[in-house]
């Protein structure tokens, strides 16, 4: 079964512990990593986005989509530490916690996984990081990824 992109975003967003640094950019490559940690482990994506390799590496408007669909979560346009406009992602009110109620614990145990590999890299690291996962580094720009094959 898969996850929502939301139960996927809501945990990053309650559980990342640096929330100015969750622009819409890094935190679709996050869910990228989980969908292919997941399928590193299991063989299934954690979500069913079917991921594009564009000019900026994997990108799909899907996760983006999916938090402008979730009245729990709402954007502030803001600025990077360069200057550069960003939006970043955050709680839309000031619950504590925000429910993920359908991830699995196998599915948070990954998820957490992607938090603590990337929790300390600044935006130029965390880019590189991303950019050297195998399905980014074995296939070309603007093309579908298989996850899956990449195993």
């Amino acid at each position: 079964m898969y996850n929502t992109i939301s139960d996927v975003l809501l945990y990053f967003i309650n559980k990342y512990p640096y929330p100015d640094e969750l622009s819409k950019t890094r935190i679709t490559k996050m869910v990228y990593l989980a969908d292919l940690y997941k399928t590193q482990v299991i063989g299934e994506q954690l979500t069913e986005i079917k991921w594009y390799f564009d000019h900026y590496g994997p990108y799909v408007s899907d996760v983006y989509d999916a938090a402008k669909k979730d009245n729990r979560i709402s954007f502030e346009n803001t600025f990077s530490a360069f200057g550069h406009p960003k939006t970043v992602i955050r709680k839309n009110n000031t619950q504590e916690d925000l429910e993920y109620l359908y991830l699995e614990e196998e599915d948070k145990k990954i998820l957490d996984q992607v938090i603590e590999e990337t929790k300390y890299l600044n935006w130029t690291d965390f880019i590189d990081f991303v950019y050297n996962t195998k399905p980014i580094i074995t296939n070309d720009k603007y093309n579908y990824l298989d996850l899956k094959s990449e195993n």
